[in-house]
């Protein structure tokens, strides 16, 4: 019989072949068929990423004792024919379900292209995540850290961020979600609904950009035409030195124990990304903060 009409007519084939039983020349056989490199795709596929820890061959096994133990012949077949249904459904599912995700670390940037033609441009200690597999018909991005969107003309594209989503049909925008959210809108224009329990609505225009302090909104314009963080600055205006000394830590691999100054008081400046003693020099000098580098460790010491 040929192997296809056995695979179509056998209703314990597939059971058997995912629980590892096949006899040698039935195995051959299969691995030469359309069907089973079909079925080695989705195996593929699932081995990649974490999902529901499955003894195939234990739960089928004890399906076919019990159904040894009734006596009933033709059940058997039904088991192994719906054991195999309901892993092929959980493999599909987690597989279906998966995400992409691209990370950067300290002081790393990174340039992303989705299916669609947009761009993302990464900052540094960031990442952004979506659906691997058919993400074109629910274009949703979470994103952690910061990034810059340049998203083509369309519906349906979603940033999830900690305190709403940003939907947009095709413009550039700037998301800063780290200990505080910000976005700014550089072209075209972008709504924001929040997560709150009013879940409002904040248009944004050309210029114009949203920020949230624990649950505060503040909207205002702006002049940059992109962000610093791109032309390798970090810029501040009248932000607390607490969170200047947190972002000095995503562009270089130090730590800062600053236990012994006022990082509540307030800080106009900038600093750039590619050198830490000046970095530290533009920051902490006009805040009259001494600073010394332990020993034995990246540790960045802070004194007045």
């Amino acid at each position: 019989m040929p192997m296809e009409e056995h695979y179509n007519n056998d209703d314990t084939f597939l059971g058997r072949w995912i629980a590892g039983t096949l006899s040698e020349e039935e195995r051959i056989a299969f691995e030469k068929t359309t069907a089973f490199k079909q079925f080695r795709i989705i195996n593929a596929e699932a081995q990649n990423i974490k999902g529901p820890v499955i003894n195939t061959e234990a739960a089928l096994k004890k399906v076919h004792q019990e159904t040894i133990r009734r006596r009933k012949p033709k059940r058997t077949r039904l088991w192994y024919a719906s054991a195999a249904i309901i892993l092929i459904i959980i493999g599909l599912t987690v597989v279906l379900n998966a995400r992409q995700t691209y990370t950067t670390g300290i002081g790393e940037k990174q340039t992303i292209t989705l299916a669609d033609g947009s761009i993302i441009n990464l900052n540094a200690s960031s990442r952004i995540s979506h659906k691997r597999f058919f993400w074109e018909a629910n274009k949703q991005i979470v994103i952690w850290g910061e990034a810059y969107f340049k998203v083509v003309k369309g519906e349906g594209f979603t940033v999830k961020t900690s305190k709403g989503d940003v939907s947009v049909l095709g413009t550039e925008f700037n998301i800063k979600d780290r200990e505080n959210l910000e976005v700014k809108c550089y072209e075209g224009r972008i709504k924001f609904m929040s997560f709150d329990e009013q879940r409002k609505t904040y248009t944004l225009t050309k210029g114009m950009q949203i920020g949230f302090i624990d649950h505060l909104a503040d909207v205002q314009g702006f002049e940059e035409n992109e962000p610093s963080w791109k032309r390798n600055i970090s810029k501040f205006i009248n932000q607390p030195l607490s969170q200047v000394l947190k972002e000095l830590t995503y562009y270089y691999p130090i730590t800062i124990n600053d236990e012994a100054i006022d990082t509540t008081r307030m800080f106009t400046g900038s600093f750039i990304h590619d050198n830490l003693q000046n970095a530290l020099q533009t920051t902490l000098v006009p805040m009259g903060v001494k600073y010394r580098k332990a020993k034995d460790s990246n540790t960045i010491i802070l004194s007045n």
